[in-house]
């Protein structure tokens, strides 16, 4: 039987006696419900949001379909393990509800979420009530857990971390209940919530064997036809649980067996992350022990820590003392059970040096067994007959007008309602960034100091009122901006259109940076958002997209058009640049263009000593890491190295775009004598031409010259026929005779050069007397493009 409180003096209040418990504490959470949605629009936009919002897409068409690739999408190969019990029927919400702004479907995202946390806040009062018989401690249990500022800002953008804290507690609500219940359907309800908690995290595999251990212990006290009956629920528990997870996970379908192999795969998670952690920088999968105890520390209401603490300590040693009776007692047997939920994952993550980041975000379920254990410690400090040794030690070195019960009570529970009103506070001076709160176990006072020893908003949750900031300080402008975060997703359609999302710093008018492990740069911020003195989040503005613009039309300008494919290709001031006026097809998606660049110089000796063997230096580059791109073009810069360049070979590979491909070959002696000739032709060195088509031709001594101004890309492909009409027929050579001239044919990317939107090129003519010359362009198959005559006269 519980042991019952003396009545607090504030239980003296009739109304709240003639309340059940449950409609207060449905109450609280209707209140704190409606907080949340008055501040739904206050928060930002988490990354993996997105990412889990293609799973659950992803996982709809396989089920549509029965197509198993689209679970093997390239964005995280440990997408296809993770399940979909929440992910799932918040997509069939947003199709229902026929949700299209990104606006729309992320708010509606985050209520959802919200109110499954306000569900968690529920079920942790309502296990506290039953387990320890006060409403003031349950409600109390129950606001610390729905006040931790961290889960707090995280329940409305977490979606898989806050409903699996939410889960647990309402499975461990339900196992309470159907212990003390013992029948069938208590059993099934709870096992059907734990399947749904483990297709949310790998942690949640920790309940079944739990909770079967507990029943083992039942039945081993048991009779002969008890045993039956828990033989019974155990069986119809566990097939509920595990019938709930396999429907949650599609991918394991086929093959059950996948099971084993994603719960390896998502628990060391093979995205490698590093962490400020202390001042130093580690490697997710290289966390040092101390890593989530640390941070579980310093980031949790210092009352609830404390109350937690002792509840543990309580638990452990009312065990301890007693381990035959503990095992006897089901009570101590679940408060043995929420100790074991709080300190065995750590132990296990601490064990198999898991893959860890974010804090413990990942690890936030910790906080509502905890809570739990906050009330056991809170029951202790306030109960006339103390439950534990360990509360009888505390009391005991306490003033004796303290161990009055009355004056007991009255501290402990004023201790805890301190701690809840000093926690409310420091949400409301932190809204809407309660994510980067810390308590006073870290420097809190100076300046900068948590920035340079934790991670901070690792969310860039920051990064909403950025850009709100942004757009209200230019509110007529289309701003070129950069943030590394995807909040722009939830802001108005308006405001949404008003940001061109720049694809680099290159390309950016504003930049806002993740700060993370970076350093805050000593350059002008145009806005800051800072917590406890250290920045969470600013705007710079970096200048080089209007240097890049300049550059975009100087090269146009001045530059010298070496080649025309998907871009324009100039030589400028010792650099290739590649220029195009039509970007956006050409990295649609944010698609990074692979583009491989090779220099061949004159004389080989000149290249690096490992690319002797290939004959050719390999600059290749990524398109996107380093190009501006602006008002629908784009421009890269390349430097060219200083020794004596023969030829560049340039261009795409077609896997990058769906089997495309450009190249460009590049002969720079061809570009310098056509140079030459238009500089001879401009001077009237080559006199007027003796034809004009679509291109004009000019006879000089012993050239051809060839000249289209201005020239667009494909008026040179097509090949060029040249033929040669002697004075004499036995000048012709002999394969020529049989025609009676001289086919000398050709390609202009053999021979000329386009430079500067102008298509050179000079063909050398036979040494003999010429009587006419025909040329023009033709297509195989289709007959000539153009074509002239006229006499050679020599």
């Amino acid at each position: 039987m519980t042991q019952m409180l003396p009545k607090f003096p504030f239980s003296r209040l009739a109304w709240l006696r003639l309340m059940p418990f449950w409609a207060q504490a449905a109450a609280v959470c209707a209140a704190l419900a409606v907080v949340g949605i008055a501040a739904l629009d206050d928060y930002g936009i988490a990354g993996n949001e997105i990412q889990y919002r293609k799973i659950s897409i992803a996982n709809a068409n396989y089920i549509a379909t029965g197509d198993l690739s689209y679970l093997s999408q390239p964005f995280d190969i440990a997408n296809r393990y993770y399940g979909v019990a929440l992910d799932m029927p918040l997509l069939l919400l947003e199709r229902a509800l026929e949700l299209q702004d990104t606006r729309d479907i992320y708010l509606t995202r985050h209520l959802i979420i919200h109110l499954f946390f306000i569900v968690g806040g529920f079920a942790c009062g309502m296990l506290a009530y039953r387990m320890l018989g006060s409403r003031w401690i349950a409600l109390l249990a129950m606001l610390m857990f729905l006040l931790h500022p961290r889960l707090y800002a995280h329940s409305f953008i977490n979606v898989k971390d806050i409903p699996f804290a939410a889960l647990l507690l309402v499975s461990l609500w339900l196992a309470h209940r159907a212990f003390r219940r013992d029948t069938l359907g208590a059993f099934l309800m709870c096992g059907i919530v734990a399947g749904l908690a483990i297709s949310l995290r790998p942690f949640g595999l920790m309940l079944p064997p739990i909770l079967i251990a507990m029943r083992a212990l039942d039945w081993w006290q048991a009779g002969r036809r008890e045993r039956q009956r828990i033989l019974m629920t155990s069986a119809a528990f566990m097939a509920a649980a595990a019938g709930t997870a396999y429907i949650s996970y599609p991918y394991y379908w086929e093959n059950p067996l996948r099971f084993v192999e994603g719960v390896s795969v998502v628990s060391q998670h093979p995205i490698i992350i590093k962490n400020l952690f202390m001042g130093e920088i580690y490697r997710s999968d290289e966390t040092p022990w101390n890593y989530i105890p640390v941070w579980f520390a310093i980031t949790s209401p210092p009352v609830a820590l404390s109350l937690g603490v002792l509840g543990g300590a309580a638990v452990l040693w009312q065990g301890a003392a007693h381990p035959i009776a503990a095992l006897r007692d089901r009570e101590i047997r679940f408060r043995i059970l929420l100790l074991g939920c709080f300190t065995l994952p750590v132990a296990v993550a601490i064990i198999l040096q898991s893959n860890i980041y974010h804090g413990w975000r990942h690890m936030y379920f910790l906080w509502g067994p905890f809570c739990l254990l906050a009330a056991i410690g809170l029951r202790a400090l306030s109960s006339g007959g103390a439950v534990t040794d360990v509360a009888k030690g505390v009391s005991a070195r306490l003033p004796h007008w303290i161990l009055r019960g009355g004056m007991r009570q009255a501290l402990a529970f004023g201790a805890a309602g301190f701690g809840l009103i000093t926690t409310l506070t420091a949400m409301i001076a932190l809204h809407p960034h309660q994510q980067v709160y810390f308590n006073t176990l870290t420097d809190t006072n100076t300046p900068g100091a948590l920035g340079e020893r934790y991670d901070t908003d690792y969310y860039r949750l920051a990064h909403r009122q950025m850009l709100e900031r942004l757009l209200a300080s230019y509110p007529d402008d289309t701003l070129r901006v950069l943030a590394e975060s995807q909040s722009r997703q939830i802001l108005t359609q308006n405001d949404r259109e008003r940001i061109v999302e720049a694809r680099n710093l290159n390309s950016a008018d504003y930049y806002i940076p993740y700060i993370g492990r970076r350093n805050v740069p000593n350059d002008p911020m145009l806005h800051r958002v800072e917590a406890y003195g250290s920045v969470i989040a600013y705007i710079l503005a970096p200048n080089n997209a209007a240097a890049y613009r300049a550059a975009y039309d100087d090269v146009a300008a001045n530059g010298t058009l070496v080649a025309r494919s998907d871009f324009d290709i100039y030589i400028y001031n010792g650099a290739l640049h590649y220029l195009s006026a039509n970007c956006d097809p050409l990295t649609a998606n944010g698609i990074d263009l692979r583009v491989f660049l090779r220099i061949i110089p004159v004389d080989r000796a000149d290249l690096p000593s490992d690319m002797l063997e290939r004959g050719f230096e390999n600059a290749d580059f990524r398109f996107n890491a380093d190009a501006a791109f602006f008002d629908g073009k784009c421009i890269n810069i390349r430097r060219l190295p200083d020794y004596p360049i023969a030829r560049i070979t340039t261009g795409q590979k077609g896997a990058a775009r769906g089997g495309d491909e450009w190249r460009a070959d590049i002969d720079l002696a061809a570009h310098a004598a056509a140079q030459e000739l238009y500089g001879g032709i401009a001077a009237g060195d080559y006199g007027q031409p003796v034809a004009l088509a679509d291109f004009d031709v000019y006879l000089r001594g012993d050239g051809l010259a060839y000249l289209k101004e201005p020239c667009a890309a494909g008026d040179t492909d097509a090949r060029f026929f040249l033929h040669i009409i002697p004075v004499n027929p036995a000048d012709l050579p002999a394969d020529g005779r049989e025609y009676g001239f001289a086919n000398l044919d050709f390609q202009f990317a053999d021979h000329g050069a386009d430079i500067g939107g102008k298509c050179l090129v000079e063909r050398e003519l036979p040494d003999y007397a010429i009587e006419r010359i025909s040329t023009g362009q033709f297509v195989s198959g289709e007959g000539n493009l153009w074509r002239v005559e006229f006499p050679a006269a020599r």
